[in-house]
């Protein structure tokens, strides 16, 4: 019987390969808003009318940002990648973010943070 590790020995990234989907898409979501971000979140990417469409929209003052979320060994569909390639051409910030990038998305999310007034 292989031994169960005990929640109290588990790492960050042990938990972050835990993480649903939606549990990282919540975290985001908490993180932008604090930020000032204003956040669409596709519902339910099953009944989204474009296939492929990112699961976030953020945009706060004149930045826009497409960000597509995947769990640490999620794979993109080939929907979301012609759809991310195509909003790259775009004036927006566009993103594929893992559990994994959390450092790299707090900076991106806090970049002129401090300009921003509520």
């Amino acid at each position: 019987m292989p031994k169960k590790t005990s929640p109290s020995l588990l790492t960050a990234q042990d938990l972050r390969s835990l993480e649903s989907e939606r549990e990282f898409q919540e975290r985001v979501v908490h993180a932008a808003r604090i930020n000032h971000w204003k956040v669409y979140a596709i519902p339910d990417s099953r009944r989204a009318t474009l296939a492929g469409y990112p699961d976030l929209t953020l945009w706060r003052g004149s930045r826009l940002i497409f960000a597509e979320l995947k769990r640490e060994k999620g794979r993109l569909s080939p929907a979301q990648i012609v759809v991310l390639d195509e909003m790259r051409l775009l004036p927006a910030e566009v993103y594929v973010w893992r559990p994994s990038d959390w450092d790299d998305l707090l900076k991106i999310l806090t970049r002129d943070s401090a300009k921003i007034k509520n």
